[in-house]
């Protein structure tokens, strides 16, 4: 067994050994992405473990903090499901009102972890693939080469900007999701008054986020914040934009050399 087990482990260092770096560059983040997929996959395996026990077990027992806390009826509590994040316990209280108390468990950090991994992931092979295709752009263009080996290079990177916006867009949505509390973008006074109420809005298109809302003397504010998703749409323009004007240059220029390299063939029989 042991043998065999050395064996196998030989056989896959010297298959690794053998990828080129471009090759090791692409795969690393495609690994990484997996173990994200993996990591999100027993998120939701852990969440649903975990609403299935607190189901099973009589309402005190689940959430003991709602009957101590807020001294509801225990034949009140009721377990929702909110998977991939746990469960929700709540109840209606004696005034008339309802209560409920968020159990996440590890379920919080495992998404945390997994979004952020992805992210990286994704990061890490838009950069590759992005200078993957600026190396081989170069190197034709050098060569001077008029086999439309520009041209693809081109249109990859525009294909690269293209994919960009979207995935900003999910970014943003996920910024959004992470400070809807206001947390680190909604001041708590405004001009020395507190804060009364406030509303967190994303925009898309470029991304960023607005908190508005008044204070408690009915001063209104409005603040915009822009993160990593606003560069990042900005990057993915400006690299679809190169991409495009290379490509209508080479669009322009590869009738022409064309036409002198026949020209040349000419002249010389």
């Amino acid at each position: 067994m042991e043998t065999t087990a050395r064996a196998v482990e030989r056989g896959f260092l010297r298959h690794v050994r053998r990828l080129s770096r471009w090759q090791m560059a692409f795969l690393l983040p495609c690994v990484s992405m997996g173990i994200a997929l993996l990591l999100h996959l027993a998120q939701w395996v852990t969440s649903w473990i975990s609403s299935a026990v607190a189901r099973s077990r009589v309402g005190v027992e689940a959430c003991p903090d709602l009957t101590d806390s807020f001294g509801v009826d225990p034949g009140a509590i009721e377990v929702v499901d909110r998977s991939p994040f746990g469960f929700v316990c709540q109840a209606s209280t004696y005034d008339g009102g309802t209560t409920m108390i968020e159990h996440s468990g590890v379920t919080s950090a495992m998404f945390a972890t997994s979004a952020g991994l992805a992210a990286l992931s994704v990061a890490a092979l838009l950069g590759v693939l992005l200078a993957f295709a600026v190396t081989r752009l170069i190197g034709a263009t050098r060569s001077g080469r008029t086999d439309g080996a520009v041209g693809r290079w081109a249109l990859l990177l525009v294909a690269v900007g293209v994919f960009v916006l979207p995935l900003m867009m999910l970014g943003q949505y996920l910024q959004w999701y992470s400070k809807s509390d206001g947390f680190g973008i909604c001041p708590g006074s405004v001009g020395g008054n507190d804060v009364l109420g406030f509303s967190v809005t994303a925009s898309y298109l470029p991304p960023s986020l607005t908190c508005s809302g008044d204070s408690v003397t009915g001063q209104e504010f409005s603040v915009v914040q822009h993160g990593s998703p606003f560069y990042g749409f900005v990057g993915g323009v400006i690299v679809a934009a190169v991409g495009l004007i290379v490509l209508i240059v080479e669009r322009v220029r590869r009738p022409r050399v064309e036409a002198d390299q026949q020209l040349l063939w000419t002249v010389r029989d």
